[in-house]
This record gives structure tokens, sequence and C-alpha cells, in this order.
């Protein structure tokens, strides 16, 4: 059975996915062809895309998978959240007047009808699948724990009237515990923090979780909590905070949120919305943990794009593990719809690792000489490719790698990745201004598996999280020692654990590396430019290579060097 999942623009990160039998085969945001960052338009370029890296074509596909719910299915969970502004009503009745004023567009667009994709897929039978129910299915039938019973939770900014879930998985299918109504969602209280402090929301809470290292959580953290219901998550925020998540973006949310932060600088701002998060996050997973009695869990929603609250969590004496679905965010709503529209159909599906992330467009040997032609670049083909880019490393230089399928999720994770050595901390600046990006932002380590626990002492083979690059850890003092420039103010890295039958090419230079420096681990980062997706195509990463002036590019099997000045 082939199922073709569409996230079609009712939130932002449009995407299309492929599940052939059970298995994720395919998957590609439209933000990766357009080259609009977060692009929420109708993904038809990222459908006609994933069906060709599934190599099927629209007459091959039995039905699709729409994720978030249609106007039918909608009202439930709108009656249910508006049952809860009833109730805050009567707490401050401005909360029912800004609620309705704010959300009327919103629920408008919600309504109107759903576009279809085109040709031959317009008449394919398709179902809907609840905004946080394709969060859970992606989260839990590509998890590591068949055959367990498992916690899935899901919290965002808000999605299909909700900002979180939690259900139960067992023997194949999910099962509802509960619905979080989002005029409680710490998710858009963040995003409105992240408002205040110049950057855009749904865009750069990152950069938030970034500058948070470097400031003091209070007083900030108690002024919020002082507005919370700890215990009560179906009450969890008082009127004040009510506002925020009604009106984040406007002149009422970002006043009560100047109120709270004020006499702060950014820095203990950030940290302190930071700890409010994790503190009542922790707290609730916890109960949740007992309550359901298990101790391991799956998780997505953008959230969980947090690394540090990764940390946290998985440090819970309630949790052994942990897995982070690869694309947290609403990309991967797409695959999520997927996998639960197969799992109706087959009565089942059991959960099954994801095991690579490079589901994208594929650079091979062909494409990359032709863009190497027509970009009028010479190039060398190394009989050990490995080696040499090992050597440019050592040497200082930045090499990016473009190669294999493109990466699935927001993490670059080899094929589409800037490569440098840690062993000098000044290259983050180097780094940041080349690729115009924020300077207090860190950049990450890709970490050989057999060396993982030297450098990360609370890293254990099975946390899979840490082969997508979804936690933080805290370093080790040879960490500190041998790859200062991967290592945070706060003492933590967030790392990929790579393993060789995970991406044999890029394992091998990192190996080469080792061999030849006594270090395990080198700078791993996006390759792309500021405010751009991930490079894609064998032209576009040469453009960015070029732009960057970078030292040296792979592409497919080709070494591209930058000749000196």
């Amino acid at each position: 059975m082939i199922i073709l999942g569409i996230n079609d623009g009712r939130h932002h990160n449009t995407a299309a996915s492929v599940v052939v039998d059970g298995k994720l085969v395919a998957s590609i945001e439209e933000e990766r062809l357009s080259r609009i960052k977060m692009d929420n338009a109708y993904p038809h370029q990222a459908i006609d895309e994933a069906l060709h890296i599934a190599g099927i074509g629209p007459d091959d596909v039995d039905i699709i998978a729409l994720a978030n719910l249609s106007r039918r299915d909608q009202r439930p969970y709108l009656n249910r959240l508006f049952r809860h502004i009833a109730e805050a009503g009567k707490q401050e009745p401005l909360i029912r007047k800004f609620y309705w004023k704010h959300q009327y567009d919103r629920i408008a667009r919600l309504f109107r009808p759903r576009k279809k994709p085109h040709g031959v897929l317009a008449d394919k039978p398709a179902e809907t699948v609840e905004h946080h129910l394709a969060h859970a299915a992606s989260a839990y039938y590509a998890s590591p724990f068949a055959d367990e019973r498992i916690g899935v939770i899901t919290l965002d900014g808000s999605g299909d009237f909700s900002w979180g879930s939690v259900w139960l998985g067992e023997n194949g299918r999910l099962q509802p515990v509960e619905y979080l109504h989002a005029l409680n969602s710490i998710g858009l209280v963040y995003s409105a923090v992240t408002v205040y402090l110049g950057f855009k929301a749904t865009r750069h809470e990152g950069k938030v979780l970034g500058l948070a290292a470097y400031g003091n959580p209070e007083p900030l953290c108690s002024r919020l909590l002082a507005h919370v219901r700890r215990e009560d998550w179906d009450h969890l925020f008082d009127a004040r905070l009510a506002r925020v998540t009604l009106r984040q973006f406007t002149e009422m949310g970002q006043g009560v949120i100047r109120e709270l932060c004020e006499g702060l600088c950014r820095e203990d701002v950030a940290a302190g919305i930071q700890a409010f998060t994790e503190t009542l996050i922790t707290e609730w997973v916890q109960r949740q943990a007992r309550k359901l009695q298990v101790n391991k869990l799956a998780v997505a929603g953008g959230v969980f794009a947090n690394v540090k609250l990764n940390q946290r969590l998985l440090t819970l004496p309630e949790i052994e593990n942990l897995y982070v679905h690869p694309n947290m965010g609403d990309g991967g709503l797409a695959t999520g719809a997927a996998f639960e529209v197969y799992a109706r159909h087959a009565g089942a599906l059991q959960p099954s690792l994801l095991e690579h992330v490079y589901l994208g467009t594929k650079i091979d040997r062909d494409n990359a000489r032709l863009a190497l032609r027509d970009a009028g670049l010479d190039y060398d083909e190394p009989e050990d490719l490995a080696a040499e880019v090992a050597a440019l490393l050592a040497a200082g230089k930045v090499v990016a790698r473009a190669d294999g399928g493109m990466e699935y999720g927001p993490r670059a994770l080899g094929n589409r990745t800037v490569m440098a050595a840690c062993n000098d901390p000044s290259i983050n600046q180097w780094l940041n201004k080349k690729f115009e990006r924020t300077e207090f932002m860190p950049f990450a380590p890709v970490i050989l598996e057999e060396h993982a626990a030297a450098y990360f002492p609370d890293w254990r083979e099975d946390h899979v999280a840490a082969r997508f690059m979804t936690i933080t850890y805290d370093a080790s003092e040879l960490a500190k020692q041998h790859i200062p420039a991967a290592i945070h103010v706060d003492g933590t890295a967030r790392p990929q654990v790579i393993r060789r039958q995970d991406n044999p090419g890029y394992y091998d230079i990192i190996r080469a590396y080792h061999a030849q420096t006594g270090v395990p681990s080198v700078i791993n980062t996006s390759f792309n430019m500021h405010e751009e997706p991930i490079v894609r195509t064998a032209d576009e990463a040469i453009r960015a290579f070029l732009a960057a002036e970078l030292d040296a590019l792979i592409l497919g099997p080709y070494l591209v060097q930058r000749p000196s000045p």
C-alpha cells in the first residue's frame, strides 16, 4: 500500500512524504524547492519531488493522507477550546472578546475548502489526520520501541486548536490520553518572548535557546511561574498569561511580556523563558510517565526542537530513554499523517526505527559533474577522498559536503554539511561571519560512535536521538580540551553520534581525521546561507560554496578547492 502524506499549508513547513508498506521512503519540504524559508504554500513541488524520489508516479498512490483536520472534523476540537475560553472568560471577560477578534480570520481560513493536488492525484481517496495525532504518529511509528508500551507526547505552539497531546503507544496503535488546549500554550509564550527579543516567531526560538546560556533565569522565571497553576494543566495560565497566548504578537500580548521583563537584559530574558519552559514541562512529563506507567517516550512537535529541554527530560528518574522524531516540527506532519492512515488500513503498524534521514533529493556523480562543468570549476576525484579531506580539515580548512540524499528535517547530518576542526574556538566567529549567522549560536559536533561516551559521559548506545542531533549532553573534560569550538558556554554540546552504516562516506572522513589528529570529532553545521533553506541540488551547493568563500567542496565523488589568492 502506497500512502502520500501532505502537510498542505494550514501551518508552516508544508511538505510531502511517501510511505510504502509502512516504511518512509521519501520526504521533502516545499521550502527546499521554493527556496523560501518555512514556506507554507501548497506543496505542489514537494509532492512531485517526493514521488520522484520514491520512484513512483501519481497512478501508484493508493491513498492521500492530509495532515490537519477538515472543517467537519475540527468541530469537536474547536468546541472543547471554546469551553475553556468560556471558563477563562469568567475570570476576565476580555479573554473572550480578544480571542474572537484574534481568531476570526484564522478560523475562517481553516474552514475554507482544502486545496487538492493536481492531475490524477485529485481523484485519489483522501483521509484527514488531526494535527497532534500526525505529530504523535511520526514519533511513535518511526521510534526504536517496537513491542513496547511507551508514552507519546506532542507539544508545539498550536495546531487544530490544541498545543499538545498525550498518547499510549502499544501493539502498533496509538490510544489517546489527553489533549492540551491552545489557551495554555507554553510554546506560544516562548514565541512571544522570541518576538520581544527582536527575533522571528516559529523560526528563531533556537536563538533564544542559545542566548539563554549567557543569562540568569531569575527573576523572570519566578515572575512567569507566579501566573500559572503548576498542578492543573487544564487551567494552567491565569488571565494575564492567557492574554499572551491569545494575542502574543500584538500590542496587548507584547505589553504583558514587556511588563514581566521590565529591567532585564536580553540574556536574562532568554534564560528566564527557557527555565520556565523546562520547569513546567519536566514536572508535567514526570506526572504523565507515572500515570501511564511508562519509562520510554517518543516525542514530536516544535517544542521538542528545544534540545536543552530534551536533555532535561532524558535525565528524569522516570525516563529511561527518549526518542525525538528527527523532523519534529510541522515538516514532519506529512510523514505522521501517512503513517497513521497506513495503520488505520493495516489494523496496526509496529514501530520501526527510522534508520537514516537521507530521504530527499539526491546528488550523485552525474548531476554533480554536470553542475561543476556548467559552473566552470576545476575538480578532482581523489582515490582516497576521506584522507584528503581529513588533511584539509587538520590544516584548518573549512570543507562543505553535498552528496547523496538531502536530509529530512531541520538538521544537516553529513549530506548537506559544512565541516571544520573543533580545536580553535575562533572558528565560530569566522563561520558565523561567512554564513551571516548570529554570533552567540553554538556549532554542533559530529563524533564517531565508538568515542562518544568518552566525550559525552551520559550518552548511551541506545540514545537514538543523538544520531539525529536532537539532544544536548554535558561535555567531559576531554571534550572541552579537544573540541572547545563545539562546546557551548554552559558546558553542553548537541552532538551527532555517527555510525558507519548510517553514512559511510561521511563517517570515513571523521575516522580519517581521527587517524591524523587523534580527535574523533569535527564541527558539523548546515550548508546554507543565513535565512535560506539547506541546499538541495548540486547547483545550489556550488552557489553557496562560492558565496561563503569556503576552502573546499565535496560534491558527489568530486573535490573542489578554492584557489589560493
